[in-house]
C-alpha cells in the first residue's frame, strides 16, 4: 500500500482488530471496529427491525440505525425501519449455503414497509444489505455466480449490496452507462428512481475487486458514502470516504449484469448485449441549413424498447419533443461528458426513423445517413458456440479490454491482433479445403468417377495435384504467418521478445535461457512449441526458397481394383501433418496470447481455467479473470499435447 492518508491507514488498522478477533467476538468486534468511522448521529447495535405494520425481522450482527434528537437506548432489541440505514451479517466462514441464508435475510428487511422521504427532501430512505466474513470456503468467483443467479430470481429492491471477504477481496455492483466503461459503484436507487414509463438506461455490472487487506476500507468506504445520502443534515460530521480508499487498489473484473427494462425492473442483460455479440446502429448526423454538423444521434436497442444516445451540440431533450406519443418522462436526459443518453423509451427501430423523419419535416435541421449502410459480412458458418470462436476471439479479446485501459492502445493491439487472427482464419480454411479435397477425390476413385482402369492402364480423369500442393502451399503461409508475424508481434506490441523461437538452433537456446531469468514457464513451453514450429518454418521455408515439388498422388492396380495414395510429406500423410500443425497452432494461439495478457493484468486479478464441464455451451470459453488471491486456482502456461477441441 502506497500513499495512505491517516484515516485510510486507521481503517487499515481496525480491519486488523476484528480479522484477529475469535469467532465468538467477531460480530462484536466488527460493530466496534465500525463504530469508530461513523458519525455518533448513528448507532451500531445487533437488533431486529420492525416497521409500522409490526412486521419484525430476524437479529442481525449488525445494525446502523440513525439516532435523531430522541438519542435511541444504546443497543435497542428492535429499531424502527424508517431509522434503519444498513444492515450487516458478519460470518466466521461463509459458504454457498450461508450466502443464501443471509442474502434471504437481508431481503426481509428490504421488504419491510418504509414511510415515503417526504417531496422536496434530497435523501434515501433505502437499507443498505452487507455481507462481511473473514474467510471463504468458496473462491469469490464461485460466490459471484451464486449471486447472480440468486439475483435473476430476486426483486432488485431486496438485493445483497456488497458482499466482503476480509484481506482477499469485496463483490459488489457498478454502474456503467451505453458508450463508456464502469463509472463507480452502483448504490440502491432511491424510491421510484426506476419507476416506468422511462426508467435511465444504464448498465448495473457485478463486479469482483482484489482488495485484499483493504477491503474493510472499501466496506466502510461504501457504508459511510451511503450514510451521507442516508442522513444529509449530518454529511459534514461523517469522516471523508474517499479518503478511506487512498492507496486502495481501483481493479474491478466484471463478471454478468443488468438493465433497467420499461417496467422499471433490474433485469439480466440478453447474450447479445455483451461486447463482441451486439452489432450497433449507424449513426445519423444532424445538420444545420449549411451543412454544419451539429451532432450525432444514434439508436440503441434495450430490452423491451430502445435508447438514443446524441454527441455534438444540440441538447437532446430539444430532439426528443418530436417522439410519436410523446410523454414529459422521455426528457429524463442524463449528460455524460461525451455524450447524452435518452432514457428507456418504448419505441423500435421502425418508431425512431419516424422520430428522425419528424426532426427532419418541422425544423430547418438535415438529417443525413449514410446510404451505404452497414455492411454485414458473415464471418464464419459458425459463432460463439463453437470453441475455436469462443475462445480465440471472444475470450482474447475479453480478456484485452482488462489490460488496455488506454483506447488508442486498444486500437493498435486489435489492429495486431485482427492481422493475426485472418491469418490463423486463413490457415483454418485451408485445411478444410485440402481435407475436402483429397477425401472427395479419393472416393470419386473409389466410385470410378476420377480414375478408372483400362485393362492393365490407368487413366485418371481427374487430377488433384495442382490443387493439393496449392492448399498446401498456401496453409504454410497463412499458418507461419500466423505464429512469426501474428503472435510474435503481439508479444512485441507488450514488451516480450520471442523472436528467437524462429531463429537457429545457437540463437534459440541463448534466447530461452535468457528469457528463462523472467518467465521459465513460458521458457519451457517454448522448449516444447519448438519441436513443431521449427518443422513448420523449414518446410515453408523449403518451399520458398529451394526446389521442392509437392508429392504427386499415386494410383495404382492390386487384384482388379484401383487404389489411391494419399501424398506424404516428411514422413506424414499430407491430411495428417496438417490438421497436426493446424491443432498445434490453435493451441499456440490461444494459450500464447492469453499468457502475455495475463502478465499484463492489474494488480490484484489473474486468469483461471474453466473445467470443460462448466463452459456456457452458447460460449464455451477456456479462460476467465479471476482474482490471485481469493479467487480460481491461476493458469500457468504449460505444453500438452492434447488437441484444441479437447483441452
Amino acid at each position: 500500500m502506497n500513499d495512505l492518508s491517516d484515516i485510510s491507514e486507521q481503517v487499515l488498522r481496525a480491519a486488523e482488530a476484528i480479522i484477529a478477533a475469535p469467532a465468538a467476538q467477531l460480530a462484536a468486534s466488527f460493530r466496534e471496529a465500525l463504530q469508530k468511522f461513523v458519525s455518533s448521529d448513528f448507532g451500531i447495535a445487533s437488533a431486529a427491525v420492525v416497521d409500522g405494520t409490526g412486521r419484525t425481522t430476524p437479529r442481525y450482527s449488525a445494525v446502523i440505525y440513525w439516532k435523531g434528537a430522541e438519542q435511541a437506548t444504546e443497543y435497542p432489541e428492535e429499531i424502527p425501519a424508517d431509522r434503519v440505514a444498513v444492515v450487516v451479517e458478519v460470518y466466521d466462514e461463509l459458504s454457498p449455503d450461508r450466502l443464501r441464508e443471509a442474502y434471504a435475510r437481508i431481503a426481509e428487511v428490504k421488504r419491510l414497509t418504509k414511510a415515503p422521504v417526504p417531496k422536496g427532501e434530497t435523501r434515501t430512505n433505502i437499507t443498505l444489505g452487507v455481507v462481511f466474513a473473514s474467510k471463504s470456503l468458496v473462491s469469490l468467483d464461485l460466490l459471484a455466480d451464486q449471486l447472480y443467479q440468486i439475483d435473476l430470481a430476486t426483486p432488485h429492491k431486496q438485493w445483497l449490496d456488497m458482499l466482503v471477504v476480509a484481506s482477499v477481496g469485496v463483490i459488489n455492483y457498478a454502474v456503467q452507462f451505453p458508450g463508456e466503461g464502469l463509472a463507480g459503484d452502483f448504490m440502491p436507487p432511491a424510491e421510484g428512481a426506476l419507476e416506468s414509463p422511462a426508467p435511465p438506461a444504464f448498465y448495473v455490472t457485478i463486479v469482483m475487486r482484489p482488495t485484499g487487506v483493504g477491503s474493510f476500507n472499501k466496506l466502510v468506504a461504501f457504508i459511510v458514502g451511503h450514510l451521507i445520502l442516508f442522513a444529509p443534515d449530518v454529511a459534514k460530521k461523517q469522516p471523508n470516504w474517499k479518503s478511506m480508499l487512498d492507496g486502495q487498489t481501483t481493479s474491478a473484473i466484471t463478471t454478468l449484469g443488468f438493465q433497467p427494462n420499461l417496467q422499471g425492473q433490474l433485469v439480466a442483460v440478453p447474450p447479445e448485449g455483451y461486447s463482441g455479440k451486439y452489432i450497433p446502429n449507424r449513426p445519423v448526423q444532424i445538420e444545420d441549413p449549411h451543412g454544419e454538423v451539429l451532432g450525432a444521434m444514434q439508436f440503441m436497442r434495450w430490452q423491451t424498447g430502445g435508447v438514443i444516445l446524441m454527441a455534438g451540440k444540440l441538447p437532446l431533450e430539444g430532439m426528443l419533443v418530436f417522439l410519436p406519443n410523446l410523454k414529459p418522462e422521455y426528457l429524463r436526459v442524463v449528460k455524460r461528458p461525451t455524450h447524452q443518453i435518452s432514457p428507456v423509451l418504448p419505441i423500435s427501430q421502425l418508431e425512431f426513423s419516424q422520430f428522425l423523419s419528424n426532426i427532419q419535416q418541422r425544423t430547418n435541421l438535415r438529417i443525413r445517413e449514410e446510404t451505404g449502410g452497414i455492411v454485414m459480412e458473415k464471418f464464419l458458418d459458425e459463432g460463439t458456440t463453437t470453441p475455436f470462436i469462443a475462445r480465440c476471439t471472444l475470450s482474447l479479446l475479453r480478456i484485452r479490454e482488462n489490460v488496455l485501459a488506454d483506447a488508442k492502445r486498444r486500437d493498435d493491439f486489435d489492429k495486431r491482433f485482427e492481422s493475426a487472427l485472418s491469418s490463423l482464419m486463413t490457415a483454418r480454411k485451408k485445411s478444410k479445403s485440402l481435407l475436402e479435397t483429397w477425401t472427395s477425390h479419393r472416393e470419386r476413385v473409389a466410385s470410378g468417377e476420377a480414375a478408372r482402369l483400362e485393362g492393365r492402364d490407368i487413366r485418371v480423369l481427374e487430377s488433384i495435384n495442382k490443387q493439393l500442393s496449392d492448399e498446401f502451399e498456401s496453409f504454410l503461409n497463412a499458418a507461419t504467418r500466423a505464429i512469426k508475424t501474428g503472435v510474435q508481434g503481439l508479444y512485441m506490441f507488450l514488451g516480450v521478445d520471442i523472436g528467437f523461437l524462429f531463429k537457429k538452433q545457437s540463437a534459440f537456446e541463448t534466447g530461452i535461457e535468457r528469457l528463462r531469468r523472467t518467465d521459465a514457464p513460458l521458457a519451457d513451453y517454448l522448449v516444447e512449441v519448438r519441436r513443431w514450429t521449427e518443422r513448420l518454418v523449414l518446410l515453408r521455408n523449403n518451399m520458398e526458397h529451394e526446389i521442392w515439388q509437392f508429392p504427386k498422388v499415386v494410383y495404382s492396380a492390386s487384384n482388379g481394383s484401383l487404389r489411391v495414395t494419399e501424398p506424404e510429406v516428411s514422413g506424414d500423410r499430407v491430411t495428417v501433418l496438417v490438421e497436426f500443425l493446424l491443432d498445434r497452432i490453435l493451441c499456440f494461439f490461444e494459450e500464447m496470447i492469453t499468457h502475455i495478457l495475463q502478465r499484463h493484468l492489474p494488480v490484484g486479478s489473474t486468469i483461471t481455467e474453466i473445467a470443460r464441464s462448466s463452459r456456457a455451451p452458447e460460449a464455451p470459453e477456456r479462460f476467465r479473470i479471476t482474482l490471485d488471491r481469493g479467487g480460481e486456482p491461476p493458469w500457468k502456461i504449460s505444453y500438452h499435447t492434447s488437441q484444441f477441441d479437447d483441452t
